[in-house]
């Protein structure tokens, strides 16, 4: 039996232990906060549009238990353990929360199971939670990293979001249970021994189980964090190792300075990407090429012809075009690039109303959906176009590099808001305008909250 090195996992295990609050700059604090703001209205905005949520929630119906933690959106709590499964579920399920700068899904990787946490263990202060979606984030961000800097398609066989997100729920939930540096070096160990994600469910296109992956992960961050509370060993070399994260899923291929250089001082999390449309990111660059095209005049009983043209790693993006012509459901449409493409040019915009059933069967769009196609080649790679070709000979392409919502172009507080609150009309529950304008104030101020379950509270639902 041999004995790996350990060096990197114990940094991060450290790391994600020992962050405090007090550690950590303005700028951090603040996108921190808007994470948690925007991923709270994502969640509230999947407990009715989002696939395979409703079963998601009837499982955790089922299973009962101690009221500890808010099931957000629906007005109930149960255990940390399925709350924190129910909400990463719902996070995530319209593919509408943060983005890591390189990859990884900050939203629902960073608040769920912290979430879940802090409201099982009580007295949890904002400074608190925000300190452990520091630890999460971060740690989800730089895994994230490591794979792109060494210039790998991170989601070739695996779902990325789903897979580096067992990491990034296990240091949140951990940091908030207190877990000291070699408790979560086991947490991050037991997260690794459950941690998955295969892209099959995105190769067969999109079935409402692919919705509700964030789910998956935080359940599995949640029970490590959890287990290694109750002092289950599991240090190993969850990262470096022959069969650690990157061994096992990537062939041992990532960039292994990203993970460790300027931890705690250089914050990847600053990178975060707040999305302005319901869609997989990949799609963002084709939307915004398409709503310029449209805004440009052209009407949709004038295009002859729709090309996007895309990159190599955007085929799944792409096909099997029938279906992503005429999308199944929510999952299946949001990593639709023509469904978005069609959506814009007929709208003028896209918004979560086209991933409802009614959205998913607008005539006009389906109809010009049947005219797009895709041309897949190395040459597209880094960016979206969009060219659309119309009956009297006249061509229109856009091509779109940074989409809104990437660093370079992010989006306001205001927008963010008006995201949030679009969500939030959308949930399971009636929430009175009253809750929602105190949420949004005090997740704004989130490090003046004395108990952390006042957000799980005010996002449950209504107050009695």
């Amino acid at each position: 039996m041999t004995t790996s090195t350990m060096a990197t996992t114990e940094r991060l295990a450290a790391f994600a232990a020992g962050v405090r609050y007090d550690d950590l700059p303005s700028e951090v604090v603040n996108v921190l906060k808007r994470i948690a703001l925007d991923t709270i209205g994502t969640t509230l905005a999947g407990t009715t549009l989002g696939g395979g949520c409703a079963e998601a929630l009837q499982v955790v119906r089922g299973a009962e238990g101690s009221a500890e933690s808010s099931v957000i959106g629906f007005g109930i709590k149960a255990p940390a353990l399925t709350a924190a499964f129910a909400n990463g579920s719902t996070a995530h399920a319209l593919n509408y929360d943060p983005l890591g700068g390189e990859g990884g899904h900050l939203g629902v990787s960073t608040l769920p199971s912290t979430l879940a946490a802090a409201e099982r263990r009580g007295g949890v202060s904002g400074k608190e939670l925000i300190a452990a979606m520091a630890a999460a984030a971060e740690v989800t961000a730089r895994l994230a990293a490591a794979l792109a800097r060494a210039g790998v398609n991170a989601n070739e066989r695996f779902l990325e979001g789903q897979l580096l997100g067992y990491f990034g729920a296990a240091a949140g939930a951990g940091h908030v249970l207190g877990l000291d540096a070699q408790r979560m070096h086991s947490a991050m160990g037991t997260a690794l021994m459950q941690a998955g994600g295969s892209m099959q469910v995105v190769f067969d296109g999109d079935p409402p189980a692919k919705a509700i992956y964030g789910g998956f992960a935080n359940l599995g961050g949640m029970l490590a964090a959890l287990l290694a509370e109750q002092g289950l060993g599991a240090r190993i070399a969850a990262f470096e190792g022959q069969a650690g994260l990157y061994g096992l899923f990537y062939g041992g291929v990532y960039e292994q300075s990203v993970l460790e250089e300027g931890l705690g001082s250089d914050w990847f999390l600053l990178q975060a990407r707040f999305k302005p449309w319901p869609t997989s990111g990949n799609v963002h660059p084709y939307i915004e090429a398409a709503t310029t095209i449209a805004q440009q005049g052209v009407k949709p009983n004038d295009i002859a012809s729709i090309v996007a043209r895309a990159g190599p790693y955007l085929r799944p993006w792409c096909e099997p075009i029938e279906e992503r012509r005429r999308p199944p459901n929510p999952a299946s449409a949001a990593n639709s690039i023509v469904y978005g493409i069609a959506k814009a040019l007929v709208n003028g915009h896209v918004g979560l109303r086209d991933f409802t059933d009614e959205g998913l069967v607008q005539k006009d769009a389906l109809r010009l959906a049947e005219h797009a196609t895709c041309e897949i080649d190395e040459a597209y790679v880094g960016k979206g176009t969009v060219e659309v070709r119309t009956h009297d000979g006249r061509v229109f392409a856009e091509t779109v590099t940074h989409p809104l919502g990437h660093p370079s172009r992010p989006l306001s507080q205001d927008q963010l808001v008006a995201k949030f609150r679009d969500c939030a009309a959308h949930a399971a529950v009636l929430f009175p305008a009253a809750q929602l304008d105190m949420l949004i104030d005090e997740l704004g101020a989130l490090e003046t909250i004395g108990d952390a379950r006042r957000i799980g509270d005010l996002a449950r639902g209504p107050l009695a």
